[in-house]
């Protein structure tokens, strides 16, 4: 897990235009490269005292500028947008265990020589978490915390296929990963904060399209995010950090390559409102040109819309 540490020396461009189920509460934004696709995003778990919750987001966002590996900025010439319809689901299945679902459908229009318009399933994410830190009496100081697994299924269509070699059609990034992350979260009167860390595995893979015919090599990702909120009435305003990055993603066949790893940091504002009991929405604005030393990766802004409906236990 060469140069992966907590100081980001090195961090990953993410596309999760999507947002996950806590977002409507702490906005934690991360994207992923328009041509990658879906990366492993905020987790979709329960941080509320709820049985279970579905949600449902929309998303746009454009690709401003792109960076190189040696960190120079080149406004992005051409129009790349991607609209991001995405469910997320989750659910107490015993106590403090609980699983959840993120599926999301991508539509993607280019304006260039070679660009056009797609949609497809984007990469479908399954999640399980406990909670091994519950704040049962209400501690004046100790978080609440979760820890959880993750599972990315390759199910979006990825760079690696025979008929999207120019990326348009780009819905996911093709590989198997395993993610592990903590959660935690604490409110004390009108604010509330959150922190998150995940470290994920991507899985090799054996490619054989017209231009290339061997293994495919990606690595280990690693994120943390840290946010906080402010309630009055039934209004929230949040603003969280991300960053994210990834380890190169190396070739080995016909074509042998070594390539460099990505990071990024994304910046989020965001506006909820409790539109009635166990019902809520929330708009949020994300750009990853505001904070940190961007590296080998396509830069976004985005705007999101989503809605959320609990259950209580």
């Amino acid at each position: 897990m060469s140069k992966l540490s907590l100081s980001f020396r090195s961090r990953k461009k993410y596309f999760s235009f999507f947002m996950s189920v806590f977002i409507l509460f702490y906005s934690d934004m991360n994207f992923a490269a328009s041509c990658c696709g879906g990366g492993f995003s905020a987790p979709a778990l329960i941080t509320g005292d709820h049985q279970s919750q579905f949600t449902t987001s929309y998303s746009q966002s454009r690709v401003d500028s792109d960076v190189s590996t040696s960190g120079i900025w080149q406004k992005r010439q051409t129009d790349d947008q991607s609209q991001t319809f995405k469910l997320d689901a989750a659910t107490i299945i015993n106590d403090r265990f609980q699983m959840g679902l993120s599926l999301p459908i991508q539509q993607r229009s280019v304006t260039s020589p070679e660009g056009g318009r797609s949609v497809g399933l984007g990469d479908i994410s399954l999640l399980g978490g406990f909670e091994f830190l519950p704040d049962w009496d209400y501690s004046p100081w100790r978080p609440k915390g979760i820890v959880y697994t993750s599972i990315l299924i390759p199910s979006g269509k990825s760079i690696y296929d025979n008929d999207n070699l120019n990326g348009l059609k780009t819905t996911g990034r093709g590989f198997w990963a395993l993610g592990l992350g903590t959660f935690l979260t604490k409110s004390f009167r009108k604010w509330d904060g959150f922190f998150n860390l995940e470290l994920h595995r991507s899985l090799e893979k054996d490619v054989s399209n017209s231009e290339f015919q061997g293994k495919v090599i990606p690595g280990y990702g690693l994120t943390y995010s840290v946010g906080l909120g402010y309630n009055w009435g039934n209004f929230r305003f949040g603003h969280s950090i991300s960053w994210a990055q990834e380890e190169p993603v190396n070739s080995s066949g016909t074509l042998t390559s070594v390539a460099k790893e990505q990071r990024v940091a994304t910046g989020s504002l965001s506006l909820g409102y409790l539109i009635q009991e166990y019902f809520s929405s929330s708009l949020t604005y994300s750009d990853q040109a505001w904070y940190g030393d961007p590296s080998n990766t396509a830069l976004n802004k985005m705007v999101l819309l989503s809605f959320q409906k609990s259950w209580p236990r």
